[in-house]
């Protein structure tokens, strides 16, 4: 099981103060397997092909997020986006590439001409696509997001989910009914803790030794999802989640 480090679990300061390039490198000595590349935190000076370069020497698998809606206002493929993203990806040399749905439409969104804009951009079948469960009540709604993955299924279109454990709250689902019917469709998973404060969510470490709904959430999912550290953490204790995380891996095998 890998073990991915999301760019935004960093502190802003600390990544504008250093760079993405010194930020890998830390994230790789302390352990990773991977790191979530995020578009709204690169810079003017950001090259992506020297990123994908450098992580590649490191053997960290790059995985792309962007905040830009695969379905858009319209109810159909963001085709623009998409093919700006597509391209930006393989840049990057990114094996994943991960978007939040947005405006689909039970019946108005054409899966027919997704899977063409897909077809169309992904000639080389390398790069994986996944949607996210967001933060909104669209994107963050289980049975739109499960009515989606089965039409894509359906239409033969290489689309997956990444599960986000915390932001199902935002939207008021519960993550373990969410892994139940989800599940299958999963290839990456989010780790985030949020908590309710007086105005808004709010997202804080996870506990360590992990909490047992946690370790019961997770093991709904196989072993091939690897598991990003999508919660706040400092480049002083990300090698202890890290480890903590393949570790807890482990010895769940055990008991089970």
């Amino acid at each position: 099981m890998k073990v991915f480090v999301c760019m935004n679990s960093l502190p802003l300061e600390l990544l504008q103060t250093l760079g993405h390039l010194e930020i890998i490198k830390a994230v790789a000595a302390a352990g990773a397997d991977g790191i979530e590349i995020r578009r709204e935190l690169l810079g003017q000076d950001d090259r992506l092909e020297e990123l994908g370069a450098l992580c590649k020497e490191l053997n960290l698998d790059i995985y792309y997020s962007a905040p830009e809606f695969l379905i858009g206002p319209n109810h159909q493929i963001n085709e623009q986006g998409f093919k700006r993203l597509a391209r930006e990806s393989d840049e990057l040399g990114a094996e994943l590439l991960k978007m939040p749905l947005g405006n689909y439409h039970f019946s108005e969104t054409d899966m027919a001409q997704v899977k063409e804009v897909l077809t169309e951009n992904l000639q080389n079948g390398e790069l994986k696509i996944t949607i996210e469960n967001d933060q909104t009540l669209d994107g963050g709604n289980v049975n739109r997001i499960a009515h989606f993955l089965n039409r894509s299924e359906k239409f033969d279109i290489p689309i997956r989910l990444t599960f986000d454990t915390g932001n199902w709250l935002y939207t008021d689902e519960v993550p373990m009914n969410a892994a139940k019917d989800l599940a299958r469709y999963v290839d990456y998973i989010h780790l985030k803790k949020v908590k309710r404060g007086k105005e808004e969510w709010v997202t804080e470490p996870v506990s360590l030794p992990l909490q047992p709904g946690v370790i019961e959430l997770l093991e709904r999912f196989s072993d091939a999802c690897p598991r990003a550290i999508e919660f706040p953490v400092t480049l002083e204790n990300v090698e202890t989640y890290i480890s903590h995380m393949k570790s807890e891996r482990e010895v769940s095998h055990e008991r089970a």
